[in-house]
């Protein structure tokens, strides 16, 4: 019969050959982190970080002639925020017009449509696609392409650019002006979306805080430098009128694919094989748009950031969680399997740092609980011999030299997270970024269960077909034109 001893050293055992599994699975995970970290500060180091596009201040920007851009907005019952968002964005250009997708059976999206068309009739069109929702966003932007060919044969208007937003976006005044000075000389630009301004104990809003800061002004940087691809963010995205045809003919009929999940990061991998020159652009203005601390209102901050998208993303653990699988869906599993891994080494890394997403999250959570037992050891080895005796384990040396790496390596994601979120949201809001890292991990576990229950039982086994996954979308309230310092 097993003793009480016998059974401690036995788990204790366990525990370490599970820790050396996991240890060495994390540092493989990492790599690329610390390569993408490495490039970026060795280009900073080198002054090669500066944008190669000379950046446009506010005035040069305003003075020129604006050029019209058709604004695709798709929407799948968001009738609690499309008003307000038309109502906040639609009047910053005149030769700008909105076209927003919505679907037959979705009657109070057409209203809330419909009504703001109705205060500004020049600026926006409701456009109902062919089929029932939810489908997919690529889907329903497919129906906003064509109706925007039909609205420029009868208007006798050429669009210059087709912008993608969604339906809770808060755009950056400066933004048309930008993609209007800059779609001559582009067939795609991107620039940065970041989060509104939360409160410090939002840990789940507060996580895309982060992670949209530093993905937005390290790794898109990074990525377009080393392989020419910009990945679309499926908003605050702008495409010359030479891209949509080139995408129209490529397809043979339809611009995005309509059965892609996630049809901003499919397009953007078929730019390049195209030969369309795409850019990623951090232009600074002398303001930015958020909600300060203590208010609920939209103001603009005399702060100089890039001219970026702002959006309220979910303050809710399961909305967030939902949000993330659909994320994974599309990016990690539809990607696999329709993009392959690329032609050179680099575009290799950045394909398995999207999809390394699938099991980071759960990898992660199993190295918390194993991280838990070693506390709890160290613990009970102090009143209990049994414990102590089983702890000698413990002091593996292969054990402690993988254990010391894991420690560099998170310290190391640590500072990374805590300086590009105190970059766009202050020092408070940085040393939060810290323990906000554990927090997401929690997130990306239960959506990587959620991704792999849909694709592999749902769809695989069931035989359903993967389609728009809704996140409930809030809106702040309207700007307020006083400038804030």
């Amino acid at each position: 019969m097993l003793s009480l001893t016998d059974a401690t050293v036995a788990y204790v055992d366990a525990l370490v050959r599970l820790f050396l599994i996991f240890g060495v699975a994390i540092i493989l995970y990492s790599l690329d982190d610390v390569f993408v970290d490495s490039v970026y500060w060795l280009m900073r180091l080198l002054g090669w970080h500066r944008a190669e596009i000379p950046e446009l201040p506010e005035q040069a920007l305003l003075e020129r002639p604006q050029r019209p851009l058709a604004v695709m907005v798709p929407a799948w019952h968001e009738e609690a925020v499309i008003y307000e968002m038309l109502k906040t964005n639609a009047g910053y250009s005149a030769t700008t017009v909105f076209f927003v997708g919505a679907y037959p059976n979705d009657p109070a999206t057409q209203r809330e449509v419909l009504r703001a068309a109705a205060e500004r009739p020049e600026n926006i069109r409701l456009v109902v696609g062919p089929h029932d929702g939810p489908t997919t966003k690529a889907d329903c932007l497919n129906a906003v392409i064509a109706a925007i060919g039909e609205y420029e044969k009868a208007s006798n208007i050429q669009f210059a650019g087709y912008v993608l937003h969604d339906s809770e976006d808060v755009i950056h005044p400066l933004e048309f002006p930008l993609f209007s000075a800059l779609i001559s000389e582009f067939d795609f630009i991107q620039i940065p979306v970041y989060s509104f301004r939360r409160s410090l104990l939002q840990m789940t809003a507060g996580t895309y805080m982060d992670e949209f800061a530093e993905f937005h002004n390290k790794d898109l940087f990074v990525r377009q430098r080393l392989t020419g691809v910009v990945p679309c963010a499926g908003v605050a995205a702008c495409f010359s009128k030479k891209a949509i045809e080139t995408l129209r003919v490529w397809r043979q009929g339809e611009v995005f694919d309509p059965v892609a999940l996630t049809e901003d990061y499919d397009v953007a991998f078929a730019m390049k094989n195209l030969g369309l020159r795409s850019a990623f652009v951090l232009n600074k203005a002398p303001y930015t748009l958020d909600i300060p601390q203590g208010t609920y209102e939209l103001q603009r901050i005399a702060t100089p950031l890039a001219i970026a998208t702002r959006e309220h993303f979910p303050s809710e653990y399961r909305a967030a969680y939902r949000q993330r699988a659909r994320w994974l869906l599309g990016i990690g599993f539809q990607g696999a399997s329709k993009l392959g891994w690329g032609n050179t080494l680099t575009e290799a890394i950045f394909f398995l740092r999207d999809r390394k997403g699938i099991l980071s999250g759960i990898i992660a959570v199993i190295a918390y609980f194993l991280a838990f037992n070693a506390v709890a050891i160290l613990i009970l080895g102090r009143v209990s011999e049994v414990w102590r005796i089983a702890g000698y384990a413990m002091l593996d040396p292969t054990l402690r030299v993988v254990f010391f790496i894991n420690i560099c390596l998170l310290i190391n994601r640590l500072i990374q997270r805590m300086i590009f979120t105190a970059s766009i949201y202050g020092v408070g809001q940085g040393l939060m970024a810290a323990p906000r890292v554990i927090f997401s991990n929690f997130i990306n576990f239960s959506a990587a269960l959620r991704a792999l229950y849909i694709y592999i039982w749902r769809h695989k086994i069931c035989g359903k077909p993967l389609s728009w996954d809704k996140t409930s979308h809030t809106m702040p309230g309207q700007i307020v034109e006083t400038v804030q310092t």
